[in-house]
């Protein structure tokens, strides 16, 4: 049987053996170490299939290596520049992965250095009920069993939405961004997950303080983090169908065989052809947009040797999906 590894993140290479080691000593299946140009991938063993399908079954036992693995994710955005896989999306065949990572290095060295010196928090605020029922127990008195719950959620649901917008305010312009969806669903509690520099909390905690006053009163405030920045910034793994590299070997009008160098050339002179900015008779803004993500996608097929036709139409193949840059 096939074994698989995971890939936890994207390192520089220089350091990337001390932080295999800080990460190795933590709880979990063993790993190790992929390079790739100035690069490095930190792997560990994913389960097996059988071993899978237990765990499913098994929440205690999930819910452990899930821990398990966070505390991995954090050891590696605490040692510095570290771009998170997801890693829900990021498990391939061993043998996959030295092709996949060599023929995105300089991508991935990219996202690194745009992506790998951020962090996430989870921003969270709960408060006691009886601070937003307590002003309003006459009101409830006399209520039907009905009509009180119906009083009551109104009134919690309201103190939510007041509270999450204003925290929304607090937030924005002061972090570097903020997620749509919420890290907790709670009747006294409202969250956002935002992204910071490393290092940056403090613009987490300026906002807190800038909130009014009339709705931070009795609020309690969690912060939870560091954690790398797998809601804003992950690398992900994503199958490629055969005749999308069909497609786009017609496309780019490829010989058979091609070299990266040649692949480049050949993507410049179609896109001078068809660039909307361009006043010949084949400027296409629609036929543009294909032909470019005809490139990347064989591009990051390609690596640095020559890649064939033959080699890649007629069966699927995979892809790193890096964050764009900010």
């Amino acid at each position: 049987m096939t074994a698989e590894l995971r890939m936890l993140g994207i390192a520089p290479g220089g350091d990337a053996g001390a932080l295999l080691a800080r990460m190795e000593a933590l709880p979990g299946p063993p790993m190790t170490l992929l390079r790739a140009g100035s690069i490095a991938a930190l792997m560990q063993q994913a389960e097996a299939p059988a071993q899978a399908l237990l765990l499913a079954k098994d929440r205690a036992g999930l819910l452990k290596k899930l821990a398990a693995l966070q505390r991995r994710l954090e050891a590696g955005c605490m040692a510095g520049p570290f771009l998170p896989a997801d890693p829900g999306a990021a498990t391939l065949p061993a043998e996959t992965w030295p092709a996949l990572l060599a023929a995105q290095a300089e991508a991935a060295a990219r996202a690194l250095a745009d992506h790998g010196g951020t962090h996430q928090w989870d921003v969270i605020l709960r408060w006691s009920p009886d601070s937003v029922l307590g002003p309003a127990r006459d009101s409830l008195r006399g209520l039907g069993r009905a009509a009180m719950a119906a009083t009551v959620s109104g009134l919690l649901a309201e103190v939510r939405m007041a509270r999450l917008a204003a925290l929304r305010a607090a937030l924005t312009g002061r972090v570097l961004a903020v997620a749509e969806a919420s890290p907790v669903a709670e009747d006294t509690g409202v969250g956002l997950t935002v992204r910071v520099p490393a290092g940056g909390e403090a613009a987490i905690e300026a906002a807190l303080f800038a909130m009014p006053g009339e709705l931070t009163k009795d609020v309690a405030a969690d912060l939870r983090g560091p954690l790398p920045p797998l809601s804003f910034a992950a690398a992900r793994v994503a199958a490629v169908p055969a005749d999308a590299i069909d497609r786009a070997w017609s496309l780019l009008e490829l010989p058979d065989a091609v070299a990266p160098a040649e692949l480049q050339r050949r993507w410049r002179g179609i896109a001078g052809r068809l660039h909307p900015d361009h006043t010949g008779p084949e400027a296409d803004p629609g036929r543009f947009a294909e032909a470019a993500e005809a490139y990347r996608l064989l591009h990051s097929l390609a690596g640095a040797g020559e890649v064939r036709r033959a080699a890649l139409v007629g069966r699927d193949a995979c892809r790193l999906l890096l964050p764009e840059a900010r």
